[in-house]
């Protein structure tokens, strides 16, 4: 989309083949390219407060980045919650 920092989005794709739990300053910062609707980089508008979604994943993913469970539950978790959708 010639949107966003090739390095960083090309480091956050590497991170998400492995199999690894994206940081959240990193989903974040793809949500806010995904979301702006003027094509403005990610990084200026993270300072707009975005609105907060209830999905169970995102909330697993805030849950571990502010460390609240290990990477182990959270795999555990991610598992079971999309094994029933």
């Amino acid at each position: 989309m010639g949107r966003g920092n090739p390095k960083r989005l090309r480091e956050i794709i590497e991170t998400a083949k492995s199999g690894e739990p994206i940081v959240m300053s990193d989903y974040r910062y793809i949500q806010n390219l995904l979301e702006s609707p003027d094509g403005a980089d990610a990084e200026q508008s993270q300072a707009i407060p975005q609105p907060k979604r209830d999905t169970s994943l995102e909330v697993l993913r805030i849950r571990l980045a502010e460390g609240q469970i290990s990477i182990e539950e959270f795999r555990v978790l991610k598992k079971a919650i999309t094994d029933e959708e």
